[in-house]
Order: structure tokens, then C-alpha cells, then sequence
């Protein structure tokens, strides 16, 4: 197959964990750049290649394809030794990125004092359920102008003055009892662990505009999802970074022509990791069942996630704030043999009224209760069809109604974890694309 000349970026519908790391790696090997625009290694795309998982966290997914340029964009923020730690796994099975990583150097970098301050919140009242790993402090002293980013270790006569501005504040919410390394200790072990890394920090926005400019193609690869976005999820419940499409434009410092088309990817179900609202949940036998063949435990954490019927409510509000062309729909052989199958239509709130809309405060999720349409469930199994016309007529009449839910038809159906389980649905954007 040949290489695409037009980009497209992969952007989650739920509220994470949908299955996106596939689809990247699925399409990567047509596109000459792959690149992640945001979040930090509270991210993890499982790709699975020959039966064989391979989870990625921080590096893009492209990393499996030999002819993929990887970059990390601006918008990230970097766990420096869990991206060496990731980089050593790739390279011990045989993916080597040497002269094909670029690495931003306005990308932040999550510091000890960042993960110290995440856990001590972590353990308190404000609790909202994130991995603990930094990542929204990171976000937040790079709001407060008190970040350091990886061009800053290329000068180290001034990382020192960079890194104290923020370890201050912590040590003195903290306390001296925190046990925070010194900003000397903390400067040096940084320092110490970049070196491998200090040829790939480069300016990620020339080297994608002058891509776009050559006509080279672009995959722009999302961690999280729209429902984790910091304006457009379900806040405070939600990470740090925007996660829908504003974030790639900022993240990148590209303009919104540079981009083609939008593949927005949701579960067959839905499913959540940590606190915050979500209606569809089952707490049933029939929720255990989804997560148990679901494999539905964090990549990142391996936390047990959440497991419910499919929210076109939320997942028809992706779609419109990502101006989604086609659905990437996962893990549908997950529902095989349910003697039902449920979608969730529409919200009741307390005075019985069914509605379609998002709140925005929290409190006002609190009475909403699920409005579900069942479907009557399919024998003959899914899982590995590759082709449409063997799709069982139930499952064939539930993805109908789904994608009349949403309003946005269906471009790529997984009916397995593997890369050849599934296919693009013909007549769709991306079948026109590929």
C-alpha cells in the first residue's frame, strides 16, 4: 500500500482506553509522520501484533512501522526515565527509533515534586480518582509559568533556577516532613538521566510544517479522550491537557487546514477508569461480564475499569466537538452471545424528563438516571469478521441504531484485538482515504 498525502488525526470519543493504540498502528504504516500531541505516561495504547501486546505509553504508537518519523509534540508532558524505560522495551524487540524521533523542545517535563504533589492530593479530600504520576501538576506550573521543558536542558547553567520556582511552592505546601529531593539533587539526577535524549529535543512545529508544506502525511495520534478534556469532559473529573481537537492544533502549532480528517474512536460499550460521573455504568453480573471479556483493567495502571452500554449521549457530544467524520468502533466481538444489548439514547433527570445534553456541573449529574433501548443480542459470533456482509443481522441492526445515535456513520469496525481482525467499512471516508 502506498503512503497517504493526506492527514488525519485519531481522537478518543469516551472517556479513554477505546482502543485508539490499534487504529494508529493499524494505519501508522500509510502515513510518513505519526505524532502525539498531548498528555503525559497516564496514557496507554496496547497494540497487538501477531498475537504478541505491546503497550506504549509515551512514544507513538508508529513506533512499529520502520518508515514512520515519530514526534512528541509541545502539548505533552514527559516522564523522562519511563520514555527511556519504554524506549529500551521497543528497542529489546527489535523496533529501533534512531533518526526518526523528535522530541519538542517546549514539551514539559513531570518533575519528582510534580508526582509528590499528585500523590499528597491524591490522599486527601480532593481525590479524583488520576494515576498519581505528575501529570497535572505538570500541566499546572506550566500554566503558572513555572514549568521546565525539555529545551531547558540544553542549557543547564540555568536548569537550576528553572526547577526551583515550582519545587518552592511545593515544599512549602507540603511541608518539610514531604522528604522532596533538593533542587540541586533534583537538577543534577535530571540532567544525568536527559543524556540520551538531548540529540532528539528539536523543534517539532518546523519539522511538521515543513512536512505539510512537502505534501508529506500526518497521523496525529490522541491519548485520553473528548470526555477527559479539560473544557469539554466531565470536570474536575478529567485529566489535565486537551484531549479533543483543540489540543492538537496547540499542541503541535499547526493551523486547522493543516488537518484532513477526523477518525473518532468509541467502544462497542463504554467504559471509565477512576471517579466521576457515568451513567451507563453496570454495577451487575452483566458489567462484570463486559470487563472480564473485555480484558477492561488500565494499561497504564491496571486498574479495573468501569464497564456500561454504549452513551450515545456522550459519545454524539465527542462527535460534534471533534467534527468526527467516522467512528472507529472497537471490540464489538466483546458483546457476543448477550441475550440483549443495551445503548443508552438519552438521560431522565429527576422531574422525568429525557434529554440529550451534557451538563456542565457536576451536580447536576447526580439525578440523571440512563433512558436504554435494548436490542436483541447475537449467537454466531464477531469476533475476526472482515467482512460486512457476515455481520450476524442483530449486530447488524444494533451498529444501525448506534450510529443513528450519534450521527456519524461507522469507518472502521474491530471485531478483535488483532490487526487483521476487522475491517474499513465500505464507502466511508476512510475507505475513500485508504
Amino acid at each position: 500500500m502506498g503512503v497517504l498525502a493526506e492527514n488525519l488525526a485519531i481522537l478518543g470519543l469516551q472517556w479513554g482506553d477505546e482502543g485508539k493504540g490499534k487504529l494508529v498502528d493499524l494505519l501508522s504504516g500509510r502515513f510518513r509522520n505519526v505524532v502525539r500531541f498531548q498528555g503525559g505516561n497516564n496514557a496507554g495504547h496496547t497494540v497487538v501484533v501477531d498475537g504478541v501486546s505491546i503497550a506504549l505509553h509515551q512514544v507513538p504508537s508508529g513506533a512499529l512501522h520502520e518508515g514512520c518519523f515519530l514526534g512528541v509534540g509541545s502539548g505533552v508532558v514527559l516522564n523522562l526515565e519511563v520514555f527511556l524505560q519504554e524506549l529500551d522495551r521497543l528497542a529489546k524487540r527489535g523496533f529501533d527509533l534512531s533518526g526518526r524521533l523528535l522530541i519538542s523542545d517546549k514539551a514539559h517535563i513531570i518533575l519528582p515534586h510534580h508526582i509528590a504533589l499528585d500523590k499528597w492530593r491524591e490522599g486527601g479530600l480532593n481525590k479524583i480518582g488520576t494515576t498519581g504520576r505528575g501529570i497535572g501538576p505538570a500541566y499546572e506550573m506550566k500554566a503558572a509559568r513555572m514549568g521546565v521543558r525539555m529545551g531547558d536542558l540544553l542549557h543547564p547553567d540555568t536548569l537550576r533556577e528553572r526547577i526551583s520556582h515550582g519545587h518552592a511552592e511545593v515544599a512549602q505546601l507540603l511541608g518539610p516532613g514531604a522528604g522532596l529531593a533538593s533542587v540541586e539533587d533534583t537538577a543534577r539526577d535530571l540532567l544525568a538521566i536527559a543524556q540520551p535524549l538531548l540529540p532528539l529535543i528539536g523543534d517539532i512545529q518546523d519539522h511538521l510544517w515543513s512536512a505539510w508544506r512537502r505534501g508529506e502525511s500526518i497521523l496525529f495520534e490522541g491519548a485520553q479522550a473528548t470526555l477527559l478534556d479539560i473544557d469539554h469532559g466531565t470536570y474536575p473529573y478529567v485529566t489535565s491537557s486537551n484531549c479533543s481537537i483543540g489540543g492538537l492544533f496547540t499542541g503541535t502549532g499547526l493551523p486547522p487546514k493543516a488537518l484532513s480528517h477526523v477518525l473518532g474512536v468509541a467502544k462497542a460499550y463504554t467504559t471509565r477508569v477512576g471517579a466521576g460521573p457515568m451513567p451507563s455504568e453496570l454495577l451487575d453480573a452483566t458489567g462484570d461480564r463486559i470487563r472480564d471479556l473485555g480484558r477492561e483493567f488500565g494499561t497504564t495502571t491496571g486498574r479495573p475499569r468501569r464497564c456500561g452500554w454504549f452513551d450515545a449521549v456522550i459519545t454524539g457530544h465527542a462527535c460534534r466537538v471533534n467534527g468526527v467524520d467516522g467512528l472507529g468502533l472497537m471490540k464489538l466481538d466483546v458483546l457476543d452471545g448477550f441475550d440483549q444489548v443495551g445503548l443508552v439514547v438519552g438521560y431522565r433527570d429527576g422531574e422525568g424528563r429525557v434529554g440529550t445534553r451534557i451538563p456542565s456541573c457536576i451536580q447536576d449529574w447526580n439525578d440523571l438516571k440512563p433512558e436504554i433501548k435494548y436490542f436483541k443480542g447475537w449467537s454466531t459470533p464477531t469476533r475476526g469478521i472482515q467482512d460486512p456482509a457476515r455481520l450476524p443481522a442483530e449486530a447488524r441492526a444494533y451498529l444501525d441504531a448506534l450510529t443513528e445515535s450519534v450521527d456519524t456513520p461507522i469507518a472502521y469496525l474491530s471485531t478483535g484485538p488483532d490487526r487483521v481482525e476487522g475491517y474499513v467499512e465500505p464507502g466511508s471516508f476512510l475507505a475513500n482515504l485508504l
